[in-house]
């Protein structure tokens, strides 16, 4: 058995979260056999002194199939 994984970078206006869930989300769109996944670097967007943007990079996990 093999696994590849990627990394992806989810964003939120609300919190890390959500930038996890939002990775994972559109990841598995196109991505089959998603079996793990860890969390990376996060960083954030500032704007005025506030924080407007959470950034999560997600390392997504899943087992590569062959068509045979």
């Amino acid at each position: 058995m093999v696994y590849k994984y990627i990394h992806i970078i989810g964003t939120s206006a609300n919190n890390i979260d959500d930038a996890v869930k939002e990775a994972i989300d559109e990841a598995s769109k196109t991505i089959n056999n998603i079996e793990w996944a860890e969390l990376g670097r996060v960083t954030f967007r500032i704007l005025d002194n506030q924080v407007k943007e959470f950034q999560a990079e997600v390392k997504i996990g899943f087992k590569i199939e062959r068509k045979d």
